[in-house]
């Protein structure tokens, strides 16, 4: 597979934190704007190999220094949306924890309006579709939480779409968040859960009965028979993230990445950055990654992006639309 045609090809990306990803030269900009030290950013990008999950998030640290006001929010999301769209990203689901962004006191109408401002203006000036997932914190409480969730869901965004939960996936399963995925869904949102990143392969069948449509990294299905036929059963869409898996050690190396074992179970897998900045990564990048360690072709590239489309919280019509694009566009190649 060659960078320039992988750049070129449309592409669907599901799994992106927003925080993770802000653009290294944004990031620089806004941090002279705040007169932060810019040594700083040199701890953003985390290393090609962390001890674990714990490790690789102190890089989030400084980012959300720089995400406090609305106009460091909306920069943020307008340069992430154009990074993506510039690879030719065609639909982007953004995620992120408005809890995260509220220390210089804004509120969380604010926050959903910031990010949502940046978002149409990229859609304003590229080729690209782009939605927000909310993500919960694991570490707040269901309360603080609901709370959230309640009040964003009053906005009537139109962007909003979906609800995530992140955070320590050990120490809190998916069985204490109930309450927070059934009113997700009671108000109209779809749900795709972090689970399976840490080993707990326990985590994904619970996210599969809670409702997750998708699961986020999904990694320890490959030690579940349980999880696998579920995940089969259902067509549920494992949102993986190959560069972060390894960096975080939820994957030793890319001879233990499980992408080709559960394509061949017929696990309904889908590519992502997770964190375009953080990991130092582009989905170009981690295309040309799976190319050179695992052999992937543009065939296979396609069914990937395709599979990331079957499972997007957009309208019937637009996957539609949006899966024409894809098959005229690989055709030469696949």
């Amino acid at each position: 597979m060659q960078k320039e045609i992988v750049h070129q090809l449309p592409k669907v990306e599901l799994h992106c934190h927003l925080d993770g990803s802000v653009p290294m030269k944004t990031l620089k900009k806004l941090a002279e704007k705040q007169q932060l030290d810019g040594a700083l950013l040199d701890q953003v990008v985390a290393p090609e190999k962390c001890r674990d999950l714990s490790d690789y998030l102190k890089s989030f640290d400084i980012t959300l220094q720089l995400m406090q006001t609305r106009e460091q929010l909306e920069e943020s999301a307008f340069a992430t949306a154009e990074a993506a769209a510039l690879e030719n990203v065609r639909y982007m689901e953004l995620r992120f924890a408005p809890l995260l962004h509220t220390e210089a006191g804004m509120t969380l109408p604010e926050i959903i309006s910031a990010v949502s401002e940046g978002v149409h203006r990229a859609m304003e000036q590229y080729n690209i579709l782009v939605n927000l997932l909310i993500c919960g914190m694991r570490q707040d409480s269901n309360e603080e939480n609901l709370a959230m969730l309640s009040e964003l869901t009053q906005t009537q965004e139109s962007l909003l779409v979906g609800f995530d939960m992140a955070g320590p996936e050990p120490d809190l399963a998916n069985d204490h968040i109930e309450p927070l995925t059934a009113f997700a869904q009671e108000k109209g949102l779809q749900i795709t859960l972090h689970s399976g990143e840490c080993g707990c392969a326990h985590n994904v069948v619970q996210a599969i009965h809670l409702g997750a449509d998708r699961i986020g990294h999904g990694i320890a299905t490959q030690m579940d028979e349980t999880a696998q036929a579920l995940c089969v059963e259902k067509g549920t869409v494992i949102e993986l993230c190959p560069t972060s898996n390894i960096q975080t050690n939820a994957v030793d190396s890319w001879e233990d990445y499980p992408l080709l074992d559960f394509m061949e179970k017929g696990i309904r897998c889908c590519i992502n950055t997770d964190n375009r900045t953080v990991s130092h990564t582009s989905l170009t990048r981690e295309y040309l990654l799976l190319a050179e360690h695992l052999g992937i072709h543009y065939a296979t590239m396609k069914s990937l992006n395709l599979n990331g489309l079957s499972g997007a919280f957009i309208t019937a019509e637009v996957k539609e639309k949006l899966a024409a694009v894809i098959e005229k566009a690989y055709a030469p190649y696949s």
